[in-house]
């Protein structure tokens, strides 16, 4: 058996700060027992789920977010409908391998003959954890003891004090779910491989980060008090939920503890890029409002209060709610005078072009690319913050830092790197050439977001660690490793076995 457990997006500075308090002395013991490994960090960090559920670098499975650009359709699409449905768990079900998954995060529902997968155990969200399971009946059985699933949802926006602490209630106690449900699906039947995610630990770093930075609705001495370390609180009762699951694991298990990212203080500015691309684009246009965006998505999260964006959504189905997401952030676009356009982010800005013979409706020729990548990157780089310092720290095309894939065209044009001076109450961004662009309203509402930061703990308690050969590790040597692990033919993977 081999055990896959992650811890999806940690500090790193505060692990190690608390495992040198000894405040986490189940992920320290086995930072002593396994090899303890950097891992080459996601290119995009949208990319790392689906990276993770193929085994395949981004450039070839093409998804770089939860929503991914259609050119053909001139559209987004969810990632859900773009998942390949060869993923590792239909990969160990075609084996005759026994997989239990628990809470694989942007997994859409999958039918297995020799499986069980728990979506929604720890909480669930529209986003991040749909709830769903298979066989059918097993989320109901759990709730017999687990109880209902409580939502913990993010809506971008100014939050609500109110909706912080209910979001600490619900994360703190979510390591505790994952761990009982654990425990009591092994004690039916042991799996070749055990699949888990502790999702609370991502969640809690982009909203609880720095809580009291953030402009809040409601603030109250008594909440302030309690969101000071809340984040700190999910961490240790992560760390109590990974030394029960070790412990109800067979004494020979192999097991890999890791998280594919970091996370760090909030930076993004992506909510600006459309009304900077916008001045870039049509530079004798005068600006005619005080606007952060011009795209109807950034529009409408500026006009309507979070509170009511957050209720309307939790009416709707969450597939409906995110496809009316999908739609508004490219509704109203006028296709035949746009030669590109920014792409929905909550971490580096995307911008695309509207190149003819590859989108839909394009109509920038092949060769005017590289002369209108050049000009927007160049406008770009005149825009700082409003108080003068630096927004942007780099420009990038994706194909300069990937291998090549089959899908590598469905990426972003242009990666902007955002500066690491934090951004939660930046009020926009100026440039010399093309005036100011203001932020209206709060912007992500996160005081947290992900940096570089990519860690695995292998613990090879039935073989020994094996280095991969003239490299740095990668997510896909992960998902190959569990595939050698099991005996899973994986010959068509890039990645390598880190278990002899």
């Amino acid at each position: 058996m081999i055990a896959v457990i992650s811890l999806e997006a940690p500090s790193l500075v505060l692990l190690e700060e608390l495992i040198g308090d000894n405040r986490m002395p189940h992920l320290a013991a086995l930072q002593r027992e396994g090899e303890v490994l950097d891992l080459v960090p996601p290119y995009l960090d949208g990319s790392v789920y689906a990276t993770l559920y193929t085994g395949q670098h981004l450039s070839e499975h093409g998804i770089y977010s939860l929503f991914t650009w259609s050119a053909p359709e001139q559209r987004l699409r969810l990632s859900y409908d773009l998942l390949p449905e060869n993923t590792l768990f239909e990969r160990f079900d075609r084996a005759g391998k026994r997989v239990l998954a628990i809470d694989p995060p942007e997994l859409p529902s999958r039918e297995l003959k020799n499986g069980v997968v728990v979506s929604g155990c720890q909480f669930r969200s529209r986003v991040h954890l749909t709830k769903w399971s298979r066989p059918a009946g097993i989320d109901r059985e759990l709730s017999k003891f687990l109880g209902k699933t409580p939502r913990a949802e993010e809506t971008f926006g100014r939050p609500s004090q109110h909706h912080l602490l209910h979001l600490h209630k619900v994360l703190t106690e979510a390591p505790n779910r994952l761990a009982i449900t654990v425990e009591r699906l092994l004690a039916k039947k042991t799996p070749d491989v055990l699949w888990v995610h502790l999702a609370a630990i991502h969640l809690a770093g982009h909203q609880f980060w720095d809580p009291l930075s953030v402009d809040v609705i409601g603030r109250s001495l008594t909440g302030a008090e309690v969101l000071k370390s809340s984040m700190i609180n999910v961490y240790l009762m992560g760390d109590t939920a990974l030394g029960r699951i070790i412990k109800a694991l067979p004494h020979d298990a192999d097991l890999i503890v890791f998280w594919p990212k970091g996370m760090g203080p909030e930076t993004c500015r992506s909510d600006l890029l459309p009304e900077m691309l916008e001045r870039i684009l049509r530079p004798n246009t005068p600006p005619t409002r005080r606007s952060s965006g011009s795209d109807a998505l950034t529009k409408l999260r500026e006009i309507v209060p979070t509170s009511f964006r957050t209720m309307v959504a939790d009416l709707l189905p969450d597939s409906l709610s995110l496809e009316l997401t999908a739609r508004l952030a490219t509704i109203g676009k006028d296709w035949p005078t746009v030669r590109a356009f920014s792409l929905p982010s909550d971490g580096p800005g995307l911008v695309r072009l509207n190149i003819r013979g590859r989108e839909r409706n394009g109509i920038v020729a092949k060769s005017e690319a590289k002369a209108l990548w050049d000009e927007i990157a160049e406008g770009l780089r005149t825009y700082r913050d409003i108080h003068g310092k630096e927004c942007i720290s780099g420009i990038e095309r994706p194909g300069e830092h990937l291998p090549p894939g089959q899908n590598l065209d469905r990426l972003p044009d242009l990666v902007i790197r955002w500066s690491d001076e934090q951004a939660i109450n930046l009020c926009g961004v100026t440039s010399a050439m093309y005036g100011t662009v203001w932020r209206v309203g709060a912007g992500s509402g996160r005081s947290g977001n992900h940096v570089h930061g990519s860690r695995a703990i292998i613990v090879p308690r039935s073989g020994t660690y094996r280095a991969v050969n003239g490299r740095k590790p990668h997510l896909v040597d992960l998902t190959a490793t569990v595939c050698a692990a099991t005996g899973v033919p994986h010959d068509d993977l890039p990645g390598q076995s880190l278990i002899d």
